[in-house]
């Protein structure tokens, strides 16, 4: 019998909080190691596949659902697939849940499943916060469940608060967590030694928040049903000009509702992707890896929110399409 169990870390957080960003700081700093990456987005289709920066590591994504309900029985089928399907042991899985997924559940599927209790062990579970927004999300139940059942709360976008604020949120954030291990950064940027490797995960401090978690069906939950997700598309070519005029009018216009956008866009010109976030007003966008050669050059940007028009978004992006009479660069 195989001894030898997997490391697993669970990377939890609202959306928008810096998951993503953080997942790529950590395989940066992994040189050799050959780790599993496991996404979970909400909605049919998923991008952050692509967001992350994973080279040669074997990724699996899971869309339409989320992780904790919808497709939590799928979980184990990928993790059985990533290490059935990889070209050598793998030496650690990280797993990317959805910005609306409860971390009950997820730590369910580890705990109780008998083939994954013998090949994997959980590691600790790592909650992004995002310092600009969380204190707007902090009554949400999915919000305050991935804070309390965190053994590390990652602080992110420090940046964006003074140090008052900060000791507010802190404050706050234990209230919620006194015994996670905190940690204040800026771009999600953290030492991997910090994150990886460190056995904080304990199954008594689970229970003693969650009494019934190990008893199947104990933790389901419904999400919010006036949240919904939605992708558009373009074959074509964007004009930056355009593009960045209009990704600015959407988030100052509709802001207060939009939860969530990201995308992976083929600007006119440009032999690189360029990658846009927004977190309700707030954007950031900047250039990606270059476009394989054999690989469609198509923009894709998922919107996540409330009472959003699909149609108005969707007529506002294709409008972004460059003209056809411009003459690429060389």
């Amino acid at each position: 019998m195989n001894l030898h169990k997997i490391p697993a870390t669970i990377i939890t957080g609202f959306l928008g909080a810096g998951k993503t960003t953080l997942v790529n700081h950590l395989l940066a700093q992994c040189g050799d190691a050959y780790i599993g990456i496991i996404v979970n987005e909400f909605g049919e289709v998923g991008i952050d596949g692509e967001l992350i920066v994973a080279d040669e590591q074997p990724l699996i994504e899971i869309t339409n659902g989320c992780i904790c309900c919808t497709v939590r029985k799928d979980l184990a089928a990928a993790v059985d697939e990533m290490l059935r399907r990889a070209g050598r042991p793998i030496d650690r899985l990280i797993i990317e849940t959805s910005g609306l997924a409860d971390p009950a559940p997820v730590l369910q599927t580890f705990l109780a499943d008998p083939d994954l209790l013998q090949r994997v062990e959980l590691e600790s579970v790592v909650t992004v916060a995002d310092a600009h927004h969380v204190l707007m999300h902090v009554d949400d139940d999915i919000v305050r469940e991935q804070i309390a059942f965190a053994d590390v709360i990652v602080l992110n976008k420090t940046e964006a608060a003074s140090q008052r604020e900060l000791e507010r949120l802190e404050q706050a954030l234990r209230g919620l967590n006194p015994a996670a291990h905190l940690i204040r950064t800026q771009r999600a940027q953290v030492s991997a030694a910090e994150l990886l490797g460190a056995r904080r995960f304990s199954l008594a401090n689970v229970l003693a928040i969650e009494p019934d978690l190990l008893l199947d069906g104990a933790h389901d939950h419904e999400h919010d049903v006036s949240i919904q997700s939605f992708c558009v598309e373009a074959d074509a070519p964007l004009d930056p000009v355009r593009f960045n005029r209009w990704i600015n009018q959407t988030a100052q216009r509709d802001g207060a509702q939009l939860l969530r956008s990201k995308g992976v866009l083929h600007l006119h010109g440009e032999a690189r992707q360029f990658h846009v976030h927004s977190v309700h007003m707030l954007l950031d966008a900047r250039p990606g890896r270059r476009w394989h050669p054999d690989e469609p050059r198509r923009s894709r940007m998922v919107f996540i929110g409330r009472a959003l028009s699909a149609d108005v978004l969707r007529e506002g992006f294709l409008e972004c399409i460059a003209e056809q009479s411009v003459t690429p660069s060389t």
